[in-house]
């Protein structure tokens, strides 16, 4: 279920749609199989790219999001280090198994990459980096088809987000010396055991027209004491068939998340100002988002097809000041069931 908005933990980045993780037309009801075999496989990249600061939906510049120091008022809204570029990127390996018409099941494990450029206050960390990478969160899921007529079919998915990924990640920051516990953004998983939800539309008519609704639910708190928010969305896409086999398609997206609920303790600070950094205040995370997608679907033989797809924010409203998306792009390479 793809739900990802705002600044996003690599956990939540990494989620993705069942139709986006093996695009094997999970919300096709025409019966005839492009292959014999039960199994498909797929593997998915995707990349984005966080930039600029917003506060609602009003933008905050760096310099103004970073307190100077002594000589200038701190605030709640400004911190002594300052994360300006967040690159994510993330490759998702994927099985799933036809058990009949009606039913599918799969899983899916992600590998995480992530780089933050920071500028800061502190004497000899004017400008630093901090990266991670790793194993994150497992999922498994099952797809039931609901309904197919000759018009249209809807499939619901379900499923359990296990939590396989670090949340004990550590680097070198300004907070003291040496390696500590890293930020929210920068754990490769949730910590806690999560329910992805997805409602899927397909028109089977004249016109190509899809429809999602998808939705993460988390429960309890990690072993640090905190849990990601919930996230929902709802994205619509509409193919044009250019060929038989090349289908290039519009879409868009509304995607809403709430804050992290809890606190990692570890990277705060005692005093008025506890938080360093926004990326380590919990309440300024999550906001809402839409977003416009363009992206071309090419099935290059029988078995096989490559998707690849640009997405970009028209409109944020951010539990802020946060870093804003600026865009992302996914690349799909299926084995067709």
């Amino acid at each position: 279920m793809q739900v990802c908005c705002a600044q996003s933990t690599p956990s939540e980045f990494a989620e993705l749609s069942l139709d986006q993780l093996f695009d094997m037309n999970i919300t096709d009801g025409q019966e005839q199989n492009h292959s014999e075999s039960r199994w498909s496989f797929a593997y998915n990249f995707k990349s984005a790219e966080f930039r600029g600061y917003l506060d609602g939906d009003a933008k905050r510049s760096d310099s103004s999001v970073l307190w100077q120091g002594q000589g200038t008022t701190r605030t709640d809204s400004n911190f002594p280090i300052l994360p300006t570029v967040i690159d994510q990127q993330v490759q998702i390996f994927s099985v799933g198994y036809r058990l009949n018409e009606d039913w599918r099941v799969h899983v899916s494990l992600p590998y995480i990459t992530q780089s933050t450029d920071h500028i800061s206050i502190v004497d000899d960390y004017d400008h630093f980096t901090i990266d991670t990478d790793g194993v994150g969160d497992a999922v498994l899921s099952v797809s039931h088809r609901l309904v197919a007529t000759s018009d249209d079919v809807w499939w619901f998915t379900f499923g359990a987000s296990l939590p396989t990924g670090s949340i004990d990640e550590v680097g070198d920051t300004p907070r003291d010396v040496g390696d500590q516990q890293l930020p929210y953004t920068m754990q490769l998983g949730s910590g806690t055991y999560d329910f992805p939800l997805e409602f899927s539309y397909k028109s089977l008519g004249e016109h190509d027209f899809s429809l999602s609704m998808s939705a993460m639910l988390r429960t309890g708190k990690n072993d640090r004491d905190y849990r990601l928010g919930n996230s929902y969305s709802i994205s619509g896409r509409y193919k044009f068939h250019a060929t038989a086999k090349l289908k290039p398609y519009l879409g868009m997206e509304y995607q809403y998340r709430s804050a992290i609920h809890g606190q990692d303790d570890e990277i705060t600070f005692a005093g008025p100002f506890p938080y360093p950094a926004s990326i380590t205040n919990p309440k300024l995370y999550g906001g809402k988002k839409v977003s416009a997608q363009i992206g071309i679907r090419w099935q290059f033989s029988e078995f096989y097809a490559l998707r690849a797809e640009f997405s970009k924010p028209v409109y944020q409203h951010l539990n802020g000041p946060q870093p804003k998306e600026n865009y992302r792009t996914g690349l799909t390479l299926s084995r067709l069931m």
